[in-house]
């Protein structure tokens, strides 16, 4: 009984403990026309760059949405570490910021120009600027402090 109840207490504890270092949030890179459009030429190049901003740090994980544009940014940046992308359904970001901080190490999401501001809110739960339909360089980094998350907005130099 004793075993079954520090066990119980051990998970327990783990669940609570258990957090993302860093969580980078990026807005899918420069798209094509249409409905479900690829990537466009300078949204591939600058997929293909996204690596450059991880210097030493290697993601533990990366999200994206089952959209041909978001699937394309992650997919270079997954192949380079050497992981998988998983998809996440946009139309619950509540439920996913759950799924997020229960993730351990770095975390990378790819999502879209409305999403991509609205989880950064949700997790470091201060107001977050929006993201006009024409920017792809502003991304977020949200590190791990004493209580939730330090939110810092950046701009890609490329």
């Amino acid at each position: 009984m004793n075993y079954v109840l520090a066990s119980l207490l051990f998970l327990f504890a783990a669940n609570i403990s258990a957090a993302p270092d860093a969580i980078f949030l990026f807005r899918h890179s420069e798209k094509l026309a249409g409905k479900n459009p690829p990537l466009s030429e300078a949204g591939r190049q600058r997929a293909e760059r996204l690596f450059n901003l991880f210097g030493e740090v290697k993601p533990s994980s990366i999200y994206s949405t089952d959209y041909n544009r978001t699937i394309e940014t992650a997919a270079p940046l997954a192949e380079y570490f050497g992981l998988s992308v998983n998809t996440y359904k946009p139309g619950d970001l509540a439920q996913f910021t759950k799924t997020v901080l229960a993730q351990s190490g770095i975390v990378v999401i790819v999502g879209h120009s409305n999403t991509t501001p609205e989880l950064a809110q949700l997790i470091a739960q201060v107001p977050v600027e929006k993201m006009p339909e024409t920017e792809f360089d502003r991304y977020f980094i949200l590190q791990k402090a004493e209580q939730g998350y330090q939110l810092r907005s950046l701009k890609m130099n490329f």
